[in-house]
């Protein structure tokens, strides 16, 4: 038998995991596979759902994230739908469920639906405006039908215009290079530099336009088609996800004063519990009063936890983004990091200092129901060993008078008894007999007290088992 052959009628053998498996034509193994997880190719896609575009020249880009609750959904879904019977539409590129890609002409539309919200990307060449030549002259939005996208329900919460423009490595950064890019901006200190290895350079000043958009220019000095795309999609996650965590702020700002109205609260129902018992604390007020604060923290809570969460979230995938810039500053102007390290860092601290003192003053308010409870548990104790002690005390006095009353009862049976017997020695003198009825009363007392006294406790003997 040659090596790595079979036997004549039996099919070959190949070493697999350890184990020696047959296999049809020697190719493939004959065992099979286990079963595929459900997700399985949900989750192997997840990679390339949101490819990043390839641009080859210089382009100009429109992009608008709006955002959709659940009210929302069938709304956007409608919009898309347009969009792909939209004249001149070469239709879907790529279909999931999370990503679009429609070719309208010469215009790419990317479509991609995130957690909160969806995102409208228009790439277009720079030729594809008539007279569109200098940056920013023509916007891509302007090649959309009219009204189409603001017809689309929901909010806005990201606005960009961007624009390129391919530039020498050696004029960029210059003094001449700089006033010429200060001047596209009408106005405000720029802020960006060199990325990606100084194979391009991002100028913005963050301010809106007329149309409430934000804008961006990339000047390519030796961008590759894959990189241009990559930085164009970083730039547009940078502006959106910047947007996206500021969402906490207002919420922030509104419950600041809230939480520190709380904790003043909470501080004065401290100070109350800590009053002995009996001192003019009283638990039941304590314990509604604690109960209404709780209720209130924790309607906060519930209101801000997901918010802030989601904050911190965006926060991390921001700074991700801005450090994959790879930054070099040019001389006499913030990079994008630097940028955002002195503006976002005290928004986002106060995110996060809002979302801290809420969640430490829910947990001293259970801390403090706790004590409370506490409280009232020793309390009750207390009143439960007083009136066991009164009860006790309550069953002494009662046995003792039941002594008494015993006693009294065989006094008056023996009292009663004699009596009686008086009578009828007085009644024998009828038939003749003369007996002395005082003396045999007299000597009676004692017999028939006993007797008395005798047939009482066998009584009380027998009850008491």
């Amino acid at each position: 038998m040659a090596r790595g052959g079979g036997v004549k009628g039996r099919l070959p053998t190949r070493q697999l995991l350890g184990f020696r498996v047959q296999t049809a034509g020697g190719n493939s193994p004959a065992m099979g596979l286990p079963s595929f997880h459900p997700h399985y190719r949900d989750l192997h896609a997840e990679l390339l759902a949101r490819p990043f575009p390839v641009v080859a020249a210089p382009v100009m880009v429109s992009h608008r994230a709006i955002l959709r609750g659940a009210a929302h959904e069938e709304g956007h879904r409608r919009a898309v739908a347009e969009a792909r019977v939209l004249a001149g539409a070469a239709g879907i590129l790529a279909d999931s469920p999370d990503f679009q890609l429609l070719r309208l002409g010469q215009v790419d539309l990317r479509i991609e639906w995130h957690h909160e919200f969806t995102s409208f990307t228009l790439i277009a060449p720079v030729g594809a405006q008539p007279g569109a030549a200098p940056p920013f002259a023509a916007l891509a939005h302007d090649l959309l039908p009219a009204g189409w996208l603001e017809v689309i329900p929901g909010e806005l919460i990201a606005s960009v215009e961007m624009a390129s423009e391919h530039v020498s490595l050696s004029r960029a950064g210059t003094p001449e290079e700089m006033e010429r890019i200060a001047g596209l901006f009408a106005g405000g200190r720029l802020v960006g530099g060199w990325v990606i290895d100084r194979v391009a350079s991002v100028w913005s000043h963050f301010r809106l336009d007329a149309a409430g958009a934000s804008r961006f220019l990339i000047q390519d000095h030796r961008l590759t088609p894959g990189r241009f795309g990559r930085l164009i999609q970083r730039l547009l996650e940078i502006e959106t996800y910047r947007l996206m965590a500021l969402l906490g702020l207002p919420l922030a700002r509104e419950y600041l004063p809230k939480i520190e109205e709380l904790e003043r609260s909470h501080a004065d129902l401290v100070e109350r519990l800590g009053v002995a018992p009996g001192a003019g604390a009283d638990e039941q007020t304590l314990l509604a009063d604690l109960t209404s604060l709780a209720v209130q923290a924790e309607r906060l809570q519930a209101r801000g936890e997901s918010r802030f969460a989601v904050t911190a979230a965006y926060a991390r995938i921001l700074s991700d983004r801005v450090r994959e810039l790879r930054e070099v500053q040019v001389p006499g102007y913030q990079t994008i990091g630097e940028f955002f390290d002195r503006r976002m860092t005290m928004a986002l601290t106060t995110c996060g200092a809002a979302h801290a003192r809420l969640q430490e003053l829910t947990g001293r308010i259970h801390s403090s129901t706790g004590l409370l409870r506490t409280r009232v548990e020793v309390n009750l104790q207390n009143q439960n060993q007083h009136l066991l002690a009164s009860v006790d005390r309550r069953s002494a006095t009662q046995l003792q008078l039941q002594h008494a009353v015993e006693g009294l009862s065989v006094v008056i049976l023996t009292y009663y008894l004699v009596g009686l017997l008086q009578h009828l020695v007085e009644a024998t003198k009828v038939t003749g007999l003369h007996l002395d009825a005082e003396l045999l009363s007299g000597l009676a007392v004692v017999p028939v007290g006993v007797a008395v006294w005798w047939s009482v406790r066998r009584v009380h003997h027998a009850h008491r088992h």
